[in-house]
């Protein structure tokens, strides 16, 4: 690690308890943040981001570290219709709750790890006018405050591709996961994408606590469903379909009516948007919907400069390999527009180890990366090791070495890769290596341990 006061980027680690906040600050996190990963919205209680605050303050090393906390993809600012589409509340509504929800999240990280806490701010499925009061309102609540006019707001856009959801909504692990991420709405039998609950129900819906609400598919049925909460009182069938990305054109978030995927201008209009509202960074994240479809922000396939490892990142049950949102040409836009207009620029929407690595040096003017699924692994238990935890979105846990994974190189940050991508990576390895001296790699197993490139 270098002594490097050229630079200050910075690792975002999203975690959930006080031993993957410790995991996250070993790793190389330097912005640590709260966020519950049982939920398809991040949410998370106060009194665990109080939690999170103590165990950075009693773990503080060299290198300062901040807190953040998002307030929600949605923010709970829209009922949602039959449809599971966006029913908007009225606008002094949404900003008020926008700012409480600020505030509270503002509270509980204090400021005794980092005077300066960081808010991040959904703003999905908002029109640009709407958006902007929103974000304008959490800023203005937190610096008429005493103690915590210094926090930072982050507004976060989520890049989407509507081609690829198309193409990958209806895959039965995909389905199963989103189940039982409860992304999803009654709708008529015979809808568009319908489907029968009762086909994915077992295995996958959970109560509170975390117990399955049903392990065979035979205590499955629409009076079952009903009784647990699943579905609503008075519902007549068991046909639900998943819930809907807000494409951009509708919101205006870009002009090009016309537009399947995120383009320069909606990322341009949300910069802008962020900049109007005084806010001080923006974020260029991907919806659960996505992320679950294994589709991320960057698209090393679509980027010459980058070593494609997306097109070898294959998921060996459905066999759907990753893919991106945006090429890297449209990651340097996006960075130096922030600049231009005079705010940080975050990347996120599942940023794997080998995209970081290449992203850091090909745009070194990246302020910072976000990770969570990047950085966890399945848990393992030393007292009971044949009880090792599930390999799900809401059971992995944050561990440092995949954390240090992501990690900016003058920050010690390496290359880690999947194990089972070993017998079709070799090649690509071979270039990266070639392409990037000095970076070292290693091949990780589903526990995070490291075994370094032979």
């Amino acid at each position: 690690m270098t002594d490097d006061r050229t630079t200050n980027r910075k690792l975002l680690v999203s975690v959930f308890n006080p031993q993957e906040a410790r995991e996250a600050v070993l790793g190389g996190g330097r912005i640590i943040d709260s966020e519950d990963p049982r939920s398809a919205l991040g949410n998370i209680k106060p009194q665990q981001i109080m939690a999170i605050s103590d165990a950075v303050l009693g773990f503080r090393r060299d290198l300062e570290v901040q807190l953040s906390t998002n307030i929600g993809e949605d923010q709970l600012l829209f009922d949602r219709s039959g449809t599971g589409a966006a029913i908007q509340k009225s606008a002094y509504e949404i900003a008020g709750k926008a700012s409480q929800a600020a505030l509270g999240v503002a509270v509980s990280m204090g400021t005794r790890v980092h005077p300066c806490g960081i808010v991040k701010v959904g703003l999905d499925g908002m029109e640009t006018g709407l958006l902007t009061d929103v974000l304008r309102e959490c800023v203005q609540t937190l610096r008429r405050t005493e103690g915590f006019s210094h926090t930072q707001v982050m507004s976060v856009l989520f890049a989407q591709d509507l081609d690829l959801w198309e193409e990958r909504r209806s895959v039965r692990a995909i389905r199963q996961a989103l189940v039982g991420l409860r992304e999803f709405h009654p709708c008529e039998p015979g809808a568009e994408h319908g489907f029968d609950l009762t086909a994915y129900a077992a295995g996958t819906l959970r109560d509170e606590d975390g117990k399955l609400l049903f392990t065979d598919p035979g205590q499955v049925d629409l009076e079952s469903l009903v009784d647990h909460g699943v579905l609503p009182e008075g519902t007549r069938h068991t046909t639900v379909a998943l819930n809907e990305l807000f494409p951009h054109a509708r919101y205006g978030i870009t002009g090009d009516r016309s537009a399947r995927r995120t383009d320069r201008e909606a990322i341009a209009r949300m910069v802008d948007a962020t900049v109007r509202a005084g806010a001080g960074a923006m974020m260029l994240d991907t919806s659960v919907l996505l992320k679950v479809a294994r589709v991320g922000l960057v698209a090393t396939e679509r980027s010459p400069d980058m070593t494609d490892f997306n097109s070898l990142d294959v998921d060996e049950t459905t066999g759907l390999k990753r893919r991106g949102i945006l090429g890297l040409d449209d990651i340097r836009f996006f960075v130096d527009y922030c600049h231009h207009r005079g705010i940080e620029a975050n990347l996120a929407g599942s940023v794997t180890s080998y995209q970081a690595q290449q992203l850091w040096r090909l745009v070194p003017e990246i302020d910072q990366i976000s990770t969570r699924g990047a950085a966890s692994a399945v848990a393992q238990n030393p007292h009971r090791p044949e009880g090792e935890g599930e390999d799900s979105r809401r059971d992995r846990v944050i561990v440092r070495s995949l954390v240090r994974g992501l990690a900016p190189p003058e920050q010690g940050g390496h290359l880690w890769l999947p194990q089972e991508m070993k017998p079709r990576s070799g090649e690509a390895v071979r270039e990266v290596l070639d392409r990037f001296p000095g970076l070292t790699g290693h091949w990780a197993d589903r526990y995070g341990r490291l075994t370094p490139f032979g």
